[in-house]
């Protein structure tokens, strides 16, 4: 096959050999970049069914989608330009391997035959048939993933100054407190909280959006015209319609549910720390163990046929016992969560996978909650595995929450495991991920009964959503666009400056005049493109579950349904039965704004 990163990679490897005995993310990296998949299409025989012949496909291509899986979870340990462009190497490499083995004549002859079958086999593809039309040619993905780097390094820069053309605009103390602090986004939003003068608040917050636009620019155009070059090669007007048809919408309605998802929130985003300072945060609660809590999630989950074995390491003793016998958190060391770094998670008598937790020292590690796939279950192949980092302590409602959701991001995880990894894994299936997981979430906080959150959490919620649904907005607008950024047709692309300046206003209460300055201030419109509105719609879908289904559709049902999902229903049969008729984009979007999402 074509090696379009040969030459690229040739020079990393060298660097990476040399240090691979000492850096095990350069080791990966390196393997990563020299393994080649033995697809063996001859294995795939004619005296063999067409369901055997899936299962033979699933065995030969699972070691490229755990590797793909790997590269996501070393994502946040590269901590060096190095280790991140080996990372983003290896991906290109991954993705030459798949695009060669969707493109092949016999993957050809095979998707055709699974297309002919009952599910899961006609799902597989249909799911293979659009991992193929989504497939790019190797040099122009090649161009693409480049300038999203280009872009992405830009923004990640630190090394700004903050230079006032107005005197009165200079807080000399703050200033001079923070010249050797390198990181712009600390300075900014000190200056920010500290600044009385909304005027200078302003002309800051405008600078540090286009902090980096001269080095974004060239980057960003060629972005657009390579996304609109393939969606015109897709038969599309523009890369906007391209991407919306995957999830059966179109530009107009997303414009609607955008607006259905705006509120004015009458607080500019240079005034928000002002505005959080004066808000109370009474959240504070009684510090309790993260072991304890995570048993109450455990009891809870208990309901749904949820069982849970902690694996012990220490003293050569492997504990079996169970979290459905009638013990409290400190009956004994067996139920103790401390000295335990994997979790068996069961549902009914099936082993769903394994849950490797770490818990963070408090003098050395930032006291976070995170969760993140190691490895998909994949049913006849493989048990799951997902990672689980949390402090010892949870001392305010937040952290609570934070592990509610990183938890029940595994569990859904472990849960959704089909025959197929394309049809189970998060990256594939982002939809029926999101949306059961955050019923899970709605599920463990009734159960829990927590506390609400304080008003300025709240307050934050609502404007981070803001701020999300007018960046869909701006993202909206560039990918409609079809035209150039430069020349006479810079113009054309600027006059969209009053359409986003309204959008902005109706967010925050005051207009933004170069709006189409916004394409600059983040990086998801280079790495997601129009897909950025997909967390709100998946939102939107979760809380109409949660409020229009039938009181008799127990719990324990919709868990079936929604996340283990055994008898591999589409999404769309899933909400029929949860939430009734119809359920076409249009419908839903009114749905929406009749079940009150906007006011969550």
């Amino acid at each position: 096959m074509l090696k379009s990163i040969f030459v690229a990679t040739l020079f990393f490897n060298l660097l990476a050999t040399a240090s691979a005995v000492a850096n095990p993310l350069a080791l990966f990296v390196e393997q990563c970049l020299q393994y080649q998949p033995d697809l063996g299409q001859d294995k795939l025989v004619s005296f063999q069914s067409v369901e055997q012949q899936a299962v033979e496909f699933e065995k030969r291509t699972l070691a490229l989608n755990n590797i793909n899986d790997r590269i996501q979870y070393y994502r946040p340990f590269a901590n060096d330009s190095l280790n991140r462009q080996g990372l983003l190497w290896c991906q290109l490499h991954l993705a030459d391997e798949l695009y060669a083995l969707t493109t092949a004549e016999n993957t050809q002859r095979l998707i055709d035959q699974l297309l002919q079958l009952r599910p899961p086999y006609d799902q597989l593809g249909q799911r293979l048939v659009a991992i193929r039309e989504s497939q790019w040619e190797l040099i122009q993905k090649s161009k693409l993933h480049s300038a999203q780097a280009s872009n992405n390094q830009a923004l990640s820069q630190q090394q700004f100054t903050m230079q006032f053309n107005q005197p009165d605009c200079v807080l000399t103390n703050e200033l001079n407190a923070d010249s050797n602090n390198t990181n712009i986004e600390i300075r900014i939003a000190k200056y920010l909280l500290k600044q009385p003068n909304e005027h200078c608040r302003q002309q800051a917050w405008l600078a540090y959006q286009i902090r980096a636009k001269d080095k974004q620019a060239s980057a960003l155009a060629l972005i657009h015209q390579l996304q609109q070059q393939h969606a015109i090669a897709q038969d599309y007007d523009n890369s906007a319609q391209a991407q919306l048809s995957l999830h059966d919408l179109t530009p107009q309605l997303l414009t609607q549910f955008l607006a259905s998802q705006t509120i004015n929130l009458d607080i500019a985003p240079w005034n928000i720390a002002n505005a959080l300072s004066r808000v109370s945060n009474s959240s504070t609660i009684k510090p309790i163990a993260t072991d304890a809590f995570l048993q109450k999630i455990f009891e809870s989950l208990k309901a749904l046929d949820l069982k849970f074995e902690f694996i012990t390491v220490g003293d050569a003793r492997v504990d079996h016992s169970k979290i459905d016998k009638t013990t409290s958190p400190s009956d004994s060391q067996q139920n103790s969560l401390s000295d335990t770094q994997l979790i068996r998670v069961w549902h009914q008598q099936r082993l769903m996978g394994e849950i490797f937790t770490y818990t963070q020292d408090e003098q050395h590690d930032p006291l976070n909650v995170d969760s993140q796939l190691i490895k998909q279950t994949v049913i006849g192949h493989q048990f799951g595995q997902y990672s689980l980092n949390f402090p010892s302590q949870l001392t305010n409602v937040k952290q609570q929450q934070k592990l509610i959701n990183a938890l029940s991001r595994a569990i859904v995880s472990l849960a959704q495991g089909g025959q197929f990894y394309f049809l189970t894994n998060r990256a594939q299936n982002t939809d029926a991920h999101a949306i059961a997981t955050q019923w899970l979430v709605h599920y463990l906080e009734q159960q829990l009964n927590l506390p609400k959150l304080s008003k300025r959490h709240q307050l934050v919620a609502q404007y981070q959503q803001q701020l999300w649904v007018f960046r869909a907005k701006v993202s909206l607008a560039f990918y409609q666009y079809k035209g150039d950024f430069k020349g006479a047709q810079q113009e054309v692309w600027l006059s969209h400056n009053q359409s986003l300046s309204t959008a902005f206003e109706q967010s925050f209460g005051l207009p933004w005049p170069n709006a189409t300055d916004a394409t600059f201030s983040y990086q998801a419109i280079a790495n997601q493109g129009i897909n950025h509105y997909l967390p709100l719609w998946q939102t939107a879908l979760a809380q109409l579950i949660i409020a229009e289904t039938p009181a008799q559709i127990s719990p324990n049902e919709i868990f079936d349904l929604l996340v283990v999902n055994e008898t591999h229903l589409t999404l769309n049969d899933q909400l029929e039965w949860l939430i009734g008729l119809p359920i076409d984009p249009h419908s839903l979007i009114r749905r929406f704004k009749h079940a009150g999402t906007t006011q969550e």
